[in-house]
């Protein structure tokens, strides 16, 4: 982390040094040093900050780490005390010399602050100098991380639980198949068996005899490539008792390639790869692998599914290796840790103790075995509660689970700098909201973009560079996707329960963010990231909070927030405020006191108004008012000129809802001067016409969604859609049944359009639709369209899911052969008139089927045998003659079913019921 403060601070002094040498002055040449003494120290950075064991340079680290955020605080303060508007500018000299003369005491005093920080970047590069710190690993972790690889490659085959599956698969995958060079990778997380498994693979009998040449390889992180084409070298020549070729060990990798690739050609071999973690690795093992035609195979594991799949090329496999089912996870715990006592089993005293404890390590095979093995050596239930209780505590300074962090510390060691504040921000997050209830995907994005954590240029936005941050931790297996949209767009995501620990474990050691658990929790350093958590206690009293940067509120902290007012006016430099969920009913702070701010959630409390001086957060760029009842923005919000995400909007939770279902929110004229914002929901549209015509302005849309969608507006919606080239979600919602939804008069709709959503009655679906080839996503509601009106749907290339609620009024739904290639996802709901629906071959690659309410459907869809991808079919509150046609031993339509792995009932009350 303190190469990833170093790198942020060093991206910023450039950009001020560049772009901002007038608003510098004098201040410039001892930027411009200190810019010059860090990129020297930052080689130095990067070795340090990868290593386990810094041998001494912690402290140095920890200094240096500080500076780089205080040098980005004097930074902000400074752009607070002299940054002007770019009109300001343009008033010349004078209006600069009277800015100037104005400020003198802060730019006196910024430039003292700049020359205190020169010269404490001078000392510690003379101290790193002076010390000559080391930056390799010591020699005990790599004894630790050796011991870990040597215990997995001869762990007892009475102590592997749910190995055999994987085990045979691959095997197949060895023995089996095509004669050409093949490869198999082995991906997952650290810590979930992938070497035990490979060995166990590698060892078979079957294996070894297939086979004429073989090695094993473990290439870890600090591998050279030299060492270990030499290793394979040995172990070949070792196999078949010869000599090895002379001058072996003085040998580049010019000569060792040629030399391994001689001795294998025309041999069926396998080699082996263990852990592999860039595919830079695998690029130079390659070249030393012949292809013969013999049935080599080669064998990898990694953490990283780009490496896996990279390591393919055009032929082979990838077993991605899931954690532990929960039964699996038992008997391990058990076969470990009571494995003195008859049959393993548990004893009734400590049966609730054990299943808590298996259910942190979340099937991860080395903590459970860690644990267990631990665990077997005490004897009271004491002890075994004392454990539980204090596992954080445990897992970060217990020597006999230290094995475990360090695996995982692995995955967080080689993470590039740019993602190592992307994944620490899970620390934030309370355990049970992170590991427990997901972390929403586009929150994650808006948090990292408001930090300034992603890095980009002017031709990628910073949305998407930020969701490929977030899909390489996904890939790296150190982030898991928690919910999937049923059309396959990550949702949410969470970490796995002891990765979480980590992540606590590094942000408190980085001083990345301070979380405020239970009463009494102490703060010592300079606090930088904050999040309290169910604290109703007043909120640090006498603590210095001039360099916060985010504040976070979980739980019911309203008597926090409202007596402690006076709390806001001391945080300058807060980037992101998130008030998510805190039972207030209004703004218990001044917005004037934040002018650095970029994130505001107000989302779920109960603030029904926000005041005019919201007008001066003009950095903000996320206002985040759903689930509120504030349902009208004041019209100073037309100065926030920086705004990229607005969000108000509540759903109606009466019995009866309006057909537009949400309350939008009624914005001001002057709304097209949003020239950055990207998503705009709920807009109401029964108000002046002339905010409906500036909607083309806001070309930079990606999600626009209105309600109350008047007919005489619709050619005017349908002029504003035309200018949004980057559009790629669009809602809009009628008031009432009688206000037809006129969409027709699109000529050119988005090209990237991704999900369209219309809830209200169609005449006929606008042609238009027809050419939407990147439509990932189709939702009609109460469109009321005849019958046969669904034909121009059919050739949609990209069309992932289909929902029709009360969307249809025809008796016969019928699905032509050939069409909706890619749907994934069919949902039929509340079809009242419907009794057929049949698909001929159409939907071929259908997964996940619903139907509901659909009172005169009286048997399935006709074809729906012939869906052979299917998945999962859901029936709700059907008709008991649609269900009994499909009863296991009775049902004439079950057989039509039976491939289907899911099929359950619901009821009226949500009661479920398998078929």
């Amino acid at each position: 982390m303190a190469e990833t403060a170093l790198q942020f601070v060093l991206q910023k002094l450039n950009y001020w040094i560049v772009q901002e040498q007038q608003l510098l002055g004098g201040l410039r040449p001892a930027i411009k040093d200190i810019r010059d003494e860090l990129e020297c120290i930052a080689e130095f950075i990067r070795e340090a900050d990868a290593g386990e064991d810094k041998d001494g340079a912690k402290a140095f680290m920890r200094q240096l780490r500080e500076i780089a955020y205080d040098i980005e605080d004097h930074l902000e303060d400074y752009t607070l005390h002299f940054g002007q508007p770019q009109e300001d500018r343009c008033f010349g000299m004078l209006r600069r010399s009277l800015h100037d003369l104005k400020h003198w005491r802060s730019w006196h005093r910024m430039a003292t602050e700049i020359r205190e920080i020169k010269s404490r970047v001078r000392s510690i590069s003379d101290r790193r100098k002076m010390y000559k710190f080391r930056t390799t690993n010591s020699t005990a972790s790599r004894n630790i991380l050796h011991d870990r690889h040597v215990a997995a490659l001869f762990m007892d085959e009475a102590e592997l639980v749910g190995i055999s599956e994987p085990r045979e698969q691959i095997i197949r995958w060895l023995v089996e198949g095509k004669s050409n060079l093949q490869a198999i990778s082995v991906v997952g997380m650290g810590g979930l068996g992938k070497t035990t498994l490979v060995r166990k693979v590698y060892d078979d009998e079957r294996v070894k005899a297939f086979f004429t040449s073989h090695a094993w390889i473990s290439v870890t992180q600090s591998y050279t490539e030299e060492v270990l084409l030499r290793s394979i070298i040995s172990q070949l020549y070792e196999e078949i008792h010869e000599t090895l070729p002379a001058r072996i060990e003085t040998m580049g990798i010019i000569q060792l390639i040629p030399t391994l690739r001689h001795f294998l050609e025309h041999k069926r071999y396998i080699i082996v790869f263990d852990d592999i973690w860039h595919i830079h690795a695998w690029n130079c093992f390659k070249l030393a692998l012949p292809d013969d035609h013999c049935g080599s195979r080669v064998l990898v594991t990694t953490r990283i599914g780009d490496v896996g799949l990279h390591c393919l090329e055009a032929c082979g496999h990838v077993y991605q290796l899931e954690p532990l089912p929960p039964a699996v996870a038992w008997s391990l715990f058990c076969k470990k840790a009571f494995r003195s006592l008859p049959g393993a089993a548990c004893p009734p005293e400590l049966h609730v103790i054990s299943q808590e404890i298996v259910r942190v390590c979340e099937g991860l095979p080395l903590a459970i075995v860690t644990l267990a093995g631990l665990l077997s050596k005490k004897n009271s239930v004491l002890e075994w509660t004392t454990m539980r209780d204090n596992l954080h505590a445990e897992l970060a300074n217990n020597p006999k689970l230290e094995t475990i962090m360090r695996i995982l510390q692995l995955s967080y060691n080689d993470l590039p700098h740019h993602l190592k504040p992307c994944f620490l921000y899970f620390s934030i997050f309370p355990k049970e909201r992170s590991v427990e209830l997901p972390v929403s995907r586009i929150t994650l994005i808006r948090l990292w973009i408001a930090e300034g954590f992603i890095e980009t240029d002017e031709s990628e936005s910073m949305e998407r560079v930020a969701t490929e941050y977030l899909n390489d931790l996904i890939d790296r297996n150190m982030v898991e996707v928690a919910v999937h949209y049923d059309y396959g767009r990550v949702k949410s995501c969470r970490v796995h329960d002891l990765f979480h620990e980590l992540i606590v474990f590094k942000s408190k050691e980085e001083n990345f963010s301070t979380s405020l658990i239970r009463k009494g929790s102490q703060i010592q350093e300079k606090i930088r990231r904050l999040s309290t958590h169910n604290i109703s206690e007043p909120l640090l009293q006498g603590t210095d909070l001039s360099h916060l940067r985010a504040i976070f509120v979980f739980g019911q902290n309203a008597s926090v927030i409202s007596s402690q007012a006076n709390l806001f006016s001391r945080l300058k430099l807060l980037k992101i405020l998130d008030l998510s969920e805190a039972p207030i009913e209004s703004c218990p702070f001044e917005f004037g006191n934040l002018p650095h701010l970029r994130y505001l959630s107000f989302r779920n409390t109960r603030i029904k108004k926000l005041s005019k001086s919201l007008g001066k957060l003009k950095n903000l760029e996320t206002l985040d008012l759903k689930g509120t009842y504030v349902t009208e923005l004041p019209k100073t919000i037309l100065n926030l000129q920086r705004l990229r995400h607005l969000l108000a909007y509540r759903y109606y939770t009466d019995d009866e809802p309006p057909l537009y279902h949400v309350v939008g929110m009624k914005l001001p004229k002057g709304i097209g001067a949003f020239r950055e914002l990207q998503k705009l929901a709920y807009l109401e549209m029964d108000q002046d016409g002339g905010i409906i015509k500036e909607l083309g302005s806001l070309t930079q849309l990606k999600r626009l969604a209105i309600v109350k969608l008047r007919r005489e507006d619709g050619a005017n919606v349908c002029s504003s859609l035309e200018k949004m080239k980057q559009l790629k979600s669009f809602s809009a919602s009628s008031s009432h049944m009688g206000e037809f939804l006129h969409l027709e008069a699109l000529k050119s709709p988005p090209p990237f359009l991704e999900r369209l959503y219309f809830r209200g009655p169609l005449r006929s679906l606008p042609s238009w639709i027809s050419s939407l080839n990147s439509l990932i996503s189709l939702r009609l509601r109460w469109s009321r369209l005849p019958e046969n009106s669904l034909g121009i749907l059919e050739a949609l290339p990209n069309l992932l899911e289909l929902v029709l609620v009360h969307a249809y009024v025809g008796a016969r739904l019928f699905f032509h052969k050939g069409g909706f290639q890619r749907l994934k996802v069919l949902d039929l709901e509340q079809l009242d008139s419907l009794n057929y629906v049949i698909l001929d071959g159409a939907m071929p690659n259908l997964q996940i089927m619903y139907i509901r309410s659909c009172a005169q459907l009286e048997m399935v869809p006709q074809g729906i045998e012939e869906l052979i991808h299917l998945k999962e079919l859901h029936l709700f509150d059907m008709p008991e003659v649609f269900l009994q046609r499909l009863w296991r031993l009775k049902g004439i339509d079950h057989p039509k079913v039976n491939h289907i792995p899911i099929v359950r009932s619901y009821d009226d009350q949500n009661r479920v019921y398998e078929i």
